[in-house]
């Protein structure tokens, strides 16, 4: 993971947008490169992508382990706007801890809006 990348630079994905996932050619064309990394949280079967088998996610830092797909993209801030309006109003993005293989890094990940804690 570069260091000088911060959270913007990041998306934690656990459902559709993943690699090899429905929606995720909403990050084609983008340059980047993934990891592996989970972050700490609860799977709620809430939200329009729990009607194509993902549930939404409460990131919780006392939650249990939620194993994400991390994209670290120079490109991704200019893409946030595009991002959050196919997420919808259901969704949010927050920053969060993501735990992966070289350390803790921060990432923009879409969580539930009304399953904060």
């Amino acid at each position: 993971m570069s260091d000088d990348l911060g959270p913007t630079h990041r998306l934690a994905t656990y459902g559709s947008l993943a690699p090899g996932k429905p929606n995720h050619h909403h990050l084609d064309g983008l340059d980047g490169r993934w990891f592996p990394g989970h972050v700490l949280g609860r799977l709620v079967d809430a939200g329009w992508g729990s009607a194509i088998g993902f549930p939404g996610l409460a990131v919780d830092p006392d939650g249990e382990r939620v194993d994400v797909e991390v994209f670290e993209s120079g490109d991704l801030p200019a893409h946030w706007a595009r991002l959050d309006e196919f997420e919808g109003p259901q969704y949010e993005r927050v920053v969060a801890k993501v735990h992966t293989p070289g350390g803790p890094v921060e990432a923009c990940i879409y969580v539930l809006r009304a399953a904060k804690p």
